[in-house]
């Protein structure tokens, strides 16, 4: 028991550890490239999932790890979720790079009015009253968290809400997969490991269309502007790393814990996200922001304990 509880507090803490460290390395980059307008975004975000490749690859290849057995079938079917979580990924790294980190944390916590929205249309999961009641307190606190948020971008609102988007269809297309016995041998771990690559992988037709030809002009056009390469490329790694740790870690404690505790772990988590990223990057926050995103991720807390007592739909 006493094990247990010190491996759940190790796996907490990387999770926390690794989503503030990811947000704040990949605000870094993106600063240092231009933001969202300096043309690199979803090289960026294709490069961070690359780095994750580079280092699940090694655990399986040396056995540190086991890794999965799937047939071509089964890398067709987890095909969709990874799209979803290229899209979702990608979505997030150019709203982080439209603003300022704690605003588009605010942004992401609409996600359980997409999830809600996509499973009433797609599945006809339809939950009951307090369920849906539980979500205006998140988007009248977003609303009011964005009326004079000083960092405020149209890029970044829109490019979060296509982030939620994808990660509510993750969610919905995952669900009947993930519960397939070739899935669950897996493991949470080589689960995430798969779904990332394939996001890498759906990325990299948007890279070469959208970046590609002038990749290079943009890239010069931030050298000339002053950031050094080494920066560039330290941030990108690291924030690659710490977005599939922390990702993974995610998985893990998901695996061990309630879904409840893991709403509440993940609310709590935003909130830590949110204040850190305020302080590294010195971030002027309004009051209307203050109040507007303590209702938003307090709704959110309110949508998962609704959706776990009367969860089920009908």
């Amino acid at each position: 028991m006493w094990n247990e509880t010190v491996e759940l507090a190790i796996y907490f803490a990387l999770w926390y550890w690794g989503n503030t460290y990811y947000n704040i390395y990949n605000k870094k980059a993106m600063n240092l490239l231009g933001g969202s307008k300096g043309g690199l975004v979803w090289t960026v975000s294709s490069a961070q999932l690359f780095v994750g490749i580079l280092w699940v690859i090694p655990l399986w290849i040396l056995g540190i790890r086991t890794s999965p057995k799937m047939t071509a079938e089964n890398w067709k079917q987890m095909a969709p979720i990874g799209l979803w979580a290229a899209g979702a990924h990608g979505g997030s790294v150019i709203s982080l790079g439209a603003a300022a980190v704690s605003f588009a944390q605010i942004l992401k916590a609409c996600e359980p009015v997409f999830s809600a929205a996509n499973e009433a249309i797609l599945l006809g999961k339809v939950q009951a009253w307090p369920v849906y009641a539980a979500l205006l307190p998140i988007i009248g606190g977003v609303a009011l968290a964005s009326v004079k948020e000083l960092s405020f971008s149209w890029l970044s609102v829109i490019s979060a809400m296509i982030a939620n988007q994808c990660a509510a269809l993750k969610g919905v297309q995952g669900k009947d997969i993930m519960k397939q016995p070739w899935v669950k041998a897996m493991g949470p771990a080589n689960q995430y490991g798969v779904v990332n690559m394939l996001a890498f992988l759906w990325t990299l037709p948007i890279v070469f269309a959208v970046e590609g030809p002038k990749a290079m002009e943009s890239w010069e056009n931030a050298m000339r502007k002053g950031s050094k390469k080494e920066d560039v490329l330290k941030n990108v790694v690291f924030s690659g790393l710490t977005f599939y740790l922390y990702n993974e870690v995610s998985f893990l404690c998901l695996g061990k814990v309630t879904p409840i505790t893991h709403s509440v772990a993940n609310t709590l988590k935003r909130v830590v996200v949110l204040v850190v990223s305020c302080i590294v990057f010195n971030t002027p926050v309004s009051r209307e922001s203050i109040i507007g995103s303590t209702i938003a991720i307090l709704g959110t807390l309110l949508y998962s304990l609704a959706k776990q007592k009367f969860g089920g739909g009908h």
